[in-house]
């Protein structure tokens, strides 16, 4: 069996996100795909102002994300920083036989040799890396074969335009009082509003 793994802040989640997770999925076939909210991401600063985790994880589970999806707390459960490496260990003993795709944008993977244990993490899964256009996708390619030269496993490219969106963004539009639910699922805006997230202005 196959599952997608797609990991992030969702501070809040946005349909950048689940349009790269259904994406990704149809073009590999993957059935299903686990979402797992970070707890404390590794490689960038916590945000101000954002929302709980609890909150987090709900929105997360209030999206469709165009497979079958099951949101995870794994990574929320643990303390300190939400190591990739630690949860594909974590992953890999829940899930016997399961072979693991883990999803990421062309700017994650450039920095794939900052992650923690990466020359293992290839062993432990395919990683998948969006591709913006012909030029990014080739520029990937060499340096996802430099990486799998230096320590093996598997890196697959998938095309995916990107979403001129980010999380960032999103929170300090709603902070403002802008109305941004077009880049957002109609459950997850209201969510937002009914509990009052981001800003004290008007509902999105």
């Amino acid at each position: 069996m196959s599952m997608a793994v797609f990991g992030g802040t969702f501070d809040p989640p946005h349909k950048g996100h689940t349009k790269l997770v259904s994406a990704v999925c149809s073009q590999l076939g993957l059935g299903r795909c686990l979402i797992i909210p970070t707890n404390i991401p590794p490689h960038k600063r916590q945000a101000t102002g954002g929302a709980s985790a609890a909150d987090r994880l709900a929105m997360a589970a209030l999206c469709d994300w165009g497979v079958p999806a099951q949101v995870s707390d794994i990574e929320l459960a643990r303390t300190g920083k939400s190591y990739t490496y630690d949860t594909l260990v974590q992953l890999r003993a829940l899930y016997p036989g399961e072979k693991f795709y883990f999803l990421l944008g062309s700017d994650m993977l450039y920095y794939f040799k900052k992650w923690h244990r990466w020359q293992e993490l290839l062993g432990l899964a395919t990683f998948c890396a969006a591709a913006r256009n012909a030029a990014d996708r080739a520029g990937l390619q060499a340096f996802a074969d430099e990486l799998t030269a230096q320590a093996g496993g598997e890196i697959l490219l998938f095309d995916f335009p990107p979403v001129e969106i980010s999380s960032s963004a999103l929170r300090q539009s709603l902070a403002a009082g802008a109305a941004v639910g077009a880049y957002l699922d109609p459950a997850v805006a209201s969510y937002i509003n009914t509990h009052h997230l981001y800003r004290q202005g008007a509902s999105v």
